[in-house]
């Protein structure tokens, strides 16, 4: 594949990812409102509750995920289809023993703890072990379906998933309007059908890959070598995963400690809006990760330079896009989503996308590091910076900072990982870091300052308007989205971009 078919891809894949993260943050925030509204706070409080015992094993799944992911990536990369189908069958055969730990586990462990040591009200207990039973079938069968998803995401096939995955969000909303009318439980038909949709996107996707890719033609086979590399691989990142889910469940705890569950629900708030943001920047991310794996398993390290310093500014700006005008203008949509806004929640979500922004930054320096596949020393050092949102936070608590403290340490630490990463991919592959700040980090910040410069001469002139909250809005997605095409792209970037939404409008 040449260069300019290369950046064409990037560019088609980009704008078709971002479309469909922005379609299902802006569906699932309505959603959300509705089950909320449908289910009643108690019933929606049991689903989450239940939700969440099931989900602490996808701290395991998530690893997986990504061991799998790379080691798919990089032989496709590498041209070597029968080495291929043995990943592919090692891994489901991987998949298969997971699935089946969890399901024992599960129907054991997680059964005793439902119903024995978790406090659900006792006429809906019927109810609460079937939700606990769907989440579970739904969880093993995402499970089962890595293996493909990883592949169509290796292939860079994204225009099927996202197909796939709006379809589906469409399809949701009408299943949550009928919570409304079903004359069944409407906990029991919420899970059900959470379930049903799981079941068909997963079977969909593995008839798509066995039609498309011989390499998903599944063998009995567990390939030695390729099991000792993984099982190191996958051990490393999990220790950063662990690392994530601590940041993030430990700083709840210290904010409860120090400042009660009001703050805590304004960090929740916050912290949805954040989450929500960053799939999108996950999502977008996901169009240039493949070919920076493939770009290192061939050795072509140029070219893999090229897509990390050029995706890593098309990451920023795109987040930038949908973030500026959401903080310049978060008192009125948070009016427009909820009833009742917590304090504190407005400074919690813009200072949670200043994050994201900064974390955007790493988004690539990250892949090429698990690329490497030698990733013991930066897990344990990048998780250890990452852990010290604790301690730091609790300092800061204790010697009197307001609750948005954390979130200010949050940010210096992001940087400081940034920081870190960079400094081990010079010692790596001789990395610049001079470079990488000048033409990416001071060269993004510095047109986003200026747009939030502009940003706030536009709300200091028209403060008062009739209709005034809708046109600044528009008007500043208008000077953000303007003030990047034209000042953060080259001009060969805006004549893709513009070529690209040409296609995609008339598709």
């Amino acid at each position: 594949m040449t260069e300019e078919n290369s950046n064409r891809r990037i560019a088609r894949n980009t704008m078709l990812l971002y479309s469909r993260s922005l379609i299902n943050l802006l569906i699932g925030l309505y959603t959300s409102r509705l089950t909320l509204d449908a289910l009643g706070i108690a019933d929606y409080g049991i689903y989450n509750v239940v939700g969440s015992l099931v989900a602490l094993f996808g701290l395991f799944n998530g690893s997986l995920n990504t061991a799998i992911s790379r080691f798919i990536t990089y032989e496709l990369g590498k041209n070597n289809h029968e080495k291929l189908n043995k990943v592919f069958s090692s891994s489901l055969s991987i998949l298969f023993l997971f699935a089946l730990v969890i399901f024992i586990l599960g129907e054991t462990v997680g059964l005793w703890a439902v119903n024995y040591h978790m406090v659900f009200p006792a006429d809906r207990m019927t109810a609460v072990n079937w939700v606990y039973q769907l989440s579970l079938m739904t969880f093993l069968v995402s499970v089962l379906n890595v293996a493909y998803s990883a592949t169509l995401a290796a292939h860079e096939n994204f225009r099927i998933m996202a197909s796939v995955d709006i379809t589906l969000t469409v399809v949701k909303v009408v299943c949550v309007i009928l919570l409304y009318y079903v004359p069944m439980d409407r906990l029991i038909y919420f899970a059900g059908y959470c379930f049903l949709f799981t079941l068909a996107s997963s079977g969909f996707y593995i008839f798509y890959c066995k039609r498309h890719y011989p390499s998903c033609r599944y063998r009995l086979i567990l390939d030695k070598p390729f099991l000792k590399e993984m099982g190191a691989f996958y051990s490393w990142n999990l220790f950063g995963s662990v690392a994530w889910l601590l940041k993030g469940s430990g700083i709840n705890v210290v904010i409860n400690l120090f400042f009660g569950v009001l703050i805590n629900a304004a960090q929740a708030v916050a912290s949805q809006v954040s989450m929500g943001v960053t799939a999108l920047m996950g999502s977008f991310s996901s169009a240039v990760q493949p070919q920076i794996i493939k770009s290192y398993a061939s050795g072509d390290y140029g070219h893999m330079w090229k897509l990390v310093f050029n995706g890593t500014r098309y990451s920023f700006f795109l987040l930038a896009v949908f973030i500026i005008p959401l903080c310049f203008n978060i008192d009125f949509i948070l009016s427009l989503w909820l009833k009742e806004i917590p304090t504190y929640t407005n400074i919690f979500i813009i200072l949670f996308l200043t994050n994201v922004l900064m974390e955007s930054y790493s988004s690539y320096l990250i892949t090429v590091m698990l690329a490497t596949g030698k990733i013991a020393f930066y897990q344990v050092s990048v998780g250890t910076i990452l852990l010290l949102n604790i301690p730091l936070s609790y300092l800061a608590f204790k010697w009197g900072y307001g609750p948005t403290s954390f979130l200010v340490v949050s940010i210096l630490l992001t940087l400081a990982a940034s920081g870190l990463r960079l400094f081990l991919l010079k010692k790596m592959f001789s990395l610049s870091i001079t470079f990488f700040v000048r033409s990416v980090f001071l060269k993004t910040l510095s047109v986003v300052l200026l747009i939030c410069a502009l940003n706030s001469v536009l709300l200091f002139l028209f403060p008062d308007i009739p209709y005034g909250n809708i046109i600044i809005l528009l008007l500043s997605c208008c000077i953000s989205m303007a003030g990047i095409y034209f000042l953060g792209l080259t001009s060969t970037e805006r004549r893709i971009v513009l070529q690209q939404a040409r296609k995609y409008l008339h598709c």
